[in-house]
């Protein structure tokens, strides 16, 4: 007796069927064989600190690289969080594993912390209103505040404390603060930092306090909470991901609003203004952004990758539909199926983050500019012209790639405004003792800063009764102060 069907048709359909749960098995064989990732240069770029299984521990190798030279004494960041107190420290980690780890004793629950405006207004009035210029939680280009009315001065009455423990901080050096404290995040990017939104209004309580101490004739007062947020700002653009970098670029901005105040008001002589500029001179430039790109940036998007090859393939179906918002993206069923190439991924975008960093290390701006454009247009190219999807060793493109020009165009015009700035503090200088500005900057000084955009003197036209000093900014277009010029306008 045999056990093959007799009819013609059931034996082929058995056959097929066969060969379809073959193909199958293999198909998953192969599935299951993308997912081995091997540590080595071109695909980990490190090689250690390693996790238990095995694989790169990226999360400590950040927080290693960051930490490098940082003590208990040097780091800004236990002083700030005695300012901000816990509203600053991830909900996600135990109550003392963060300030441990910077060597601080526990943070009390309550203490005299830092208020932000929208919860002192909803304690007084019972409706919380915002200093926010719109509602995002990103920092704009310009992140302007208004003018101190009697609920902001009551407001920075109530953190004077706050402020003074903040003033502190910023004359530390470096800053600081450790993604695991003793509940380690699956992946960085899930990491929270709930320091950024606070320490945005510490800076527009500086620039707002600073106006009104120059009302009350405290001039020594309002430039130094100026320069509080210059060094504030500089802390912060050490921090390991582009986003904390980006409000440091927002609260320098903030901090030359400031210093323009003051040297706009008429209360300071032109020997302190003089002295004014070269206190801002002697500050380092925000630090420049590829120390976070290379060793933050590219980290968080080799780990992500890392995590997705290590989750069971339907683990990884749910967490990418999470972090992506591609309609073609497969359902989590197939995921299984899927020989999604996470080592050829992780080679792809280390090769595409080493031309980001040699792009980013071009001598010029003209030659950045160039080099990041030419670079965001082949990431455009490669992550729109694939019809494969997660199939696609550049499937990470699609996902993750920061549009870094953006951040470069910041970076860079955060370093003109703070030359700027220091011209303009002397151009007043020069006012109050010739009772009018210069024919040009020539009358100034020999010593004075160069245009960051095109390293060559800024531009400057005196008018009638004041004058346009700028930078052709980003395009590098003469606007006349115009367009994305970056201008300090005195009428």
């Amino acid at each position: 007796m045999t056990l093959y069907p007799r009819s013609s048709f059931l034996r082929k359909t058995v056959y097929f069927f066969c060969v379809v749960l073959i193909l199958i098995a293999v198909d998953m064989i192969w599935a299951q064989s993308r997912r081995t990732i091997h540590p080595r240069y071109d695909t980990t770029r490190i090689v250690e600190p390693t996790m238990p299984d095995g694989s790169v521990d990226y999360l400590s190798a950040i927080e290693n690289y960051f930490s490098r030279g940082v003590t208990p004494e040097n780091n800004a960041v236990p002083l700030i969080f005695e300012a901000l107190g816990r509203d600053a420290l991830p909900k996600t980690q135990p109550v003392d594993g963060i300030t441990s780890r910077v060597g601080m004793t526990h943070l009390p629950e309550k203490g005299n912390y830092f208020v932000t405006y929208q919860e002192f207004t909803k304690q007084k009035t019972g409706k919380a209103e915002s200093l926010d210029t719109d509602a995002t939680d990103l920092p704009n280009a310009r992140d302007p505040v208004g003018n101190p009315t009697p609920m902001i001065r009551d407001w920075l009455n109530a953190n004077e404390k706050p402020l003074a423990k903040i003033h502190e901080a910023s004359l530390r050096t470096r800053f600081f603060i450790p993604f695991n404290g003793g509940n380690r995040p699956d992946m960085l990017i899930s990491v929270l930092l709930p320091h950024l939104k606070p320490l945005r209004d510490v800076g527009r309580a500086l620039v707002l306090r600073s106006r009104v101490r120059l009302e009350s004739g405290d001039v020594a007062g309002a430039r130094e909470d100026a320069l509080t947020i210059h060094r504030l700002s500089r802390l912060l653009s050490q921090a390991p991901t582009l986003v904390e970098r980006l409000v440091a670029i927002a609260t320098e901005y903030l901090a030359c609003d400031a210093d323009r105040s003051i040297a706009e008001s008429g209360k300071m002589s032109p020997q302190e203004l003089r002295d004014f500029a070269a206190k801002l001179a002697e500050l380092p430039d925000l630090q420049n952004p590829t120390p976070a790109i290379d060793n933050g940036e590219r980290y968080i998007v080799l780990d992500a990758t890392q995590h997705l090859a290590h989750l069971s393939p339907a683990e990884a179906g749910r967490l990418y539909h999470a972090i992506s918002d591609k309609a073609e993206i497969p359902p989590d069923f197939l995921f299984p199926f899927l020989p999604i190439p996470y080592e050829q991924s992780m080679i792809n975008a280390n090769a595409w983050y080493d031309g980001l960093i040699a792009a980013c290390r071009q001598p010029t701006y003209a030659l950045r500019r160039d080099a990041l454009n030419r670079w965001e247009k082949d990431v455009i190219q490669v992550s729109t012209s694939t019809h494969l999807g997660i199939l696609s060793a550049d499937w990470g493109l699609r996902v993750f790639m920061p549009s870094l020009n953006r951040f470069e165009t910041k970076w860079e015009t955060a370093r003109a405004e703070v030359r700027l700035t220091r011209i303009a503090i002397l151009l007043a200088a020069y006012k109050q003792e010739h009772n009018g500005y210069p024919a040009s900057l020539s009358e100034l000084s020999n010593d004075l800063p160069l245009d960051n955009f095109t390293d060559h003197p800024f531009l400057y036209n005196r008018t009638s009764s004041g004058y346009t000093l700028y930078s052709p900014g980003p395009n590098l277009i003469d606007d006349q102060g115009g367009s994305d010029d970056v201008t300090v306008a005195v009428k």
